[in-house]
């Protein structure tokens, strides 16, 4: 089986929202894996795919619900995206890297469909924009790049859900209905460290 890697350029102060506006040079260059197949959201392609160089030499996947112009050897993905990513992780092969596309990496992460994030740290402060929810990461590698950049690899780590049983019932105070749920006891720590 295979896994789906969400690759993002991410600032000093955390924001990964568009790194062009914060990156004195083009980012998503630096994600591009050397082969394999990349998914990329509608504008995330729409934007960078003329100017990202190492396209060639990979198998590009687009996730859209509208056409896009497409480039020599690009796929748009038909269907329901979660079940055809789910069919596609099934396949034998090389990772699925998702490069950029941040609506794209939420959306997976609420499928349960990603299983790495790689961040490029960068010794920038962005000031504001999107931050990314690192809380149920956990980090597994790390080195250190050119230009004082940290490449950071994390594992994703999904919540348990609550299951049926008959040991505690719910008042219903706040709009909900009576019904018995178990809730799901995992251990939180203390402090939480991320790097």
């Amino acid at each position: 089986m295979r896994n789906i890697v969400a690759r993002l350029c991410m600032s000093e102060d955390g924001i990964v929202e568009r790194p062009e506006q914060w990156l004195p040079r083009p980012a998503l260059g630096q994600l591009m894996p050397g082969g394999g197949t990349v998914l990329f959201g509608r504008r995330t392609f729409e934007r960078y795919a003329g100017s990202l160089g190492g396209l060639e030499n990979t198998r590009n996947l687009v996730v859209a619900s509208r056409p896009v112009v497409a480039h020599p050897g690009t796929e748009m993905l038909q269907g329901e995206v979660r079940r055809v990513l789910t069919a596609l992780k099934s396949v034998p092969g090389e990772d699925l890297q998702v490069i950029g596309s941040l609506t794209l990496v939420r959306s997976l992460l609420k499928w349960r469909l990603i299983d790495e994030v790689s961040l490029l740290i960068h010794p920038v402060a962005a000031g504001r924009g999107t931050l990314l929810d690192r809380r149920q990461l956990r980090l597994i590698s790390m080195c250190a790049r050119d230009g004082g950049v940290l490449e950071a690899n994390y594992r994703v780590r999904y919540a348990a859900t609550a299951v049926p049983s008959t040991t505690l019932m719910s008042n219903g105070r706040w709009g909900g209905t009576r019904s018995r749920d178990r809730v799901a006891s995992t251990a939180r720590p203390a402090a939480r460290t991320h790097a």
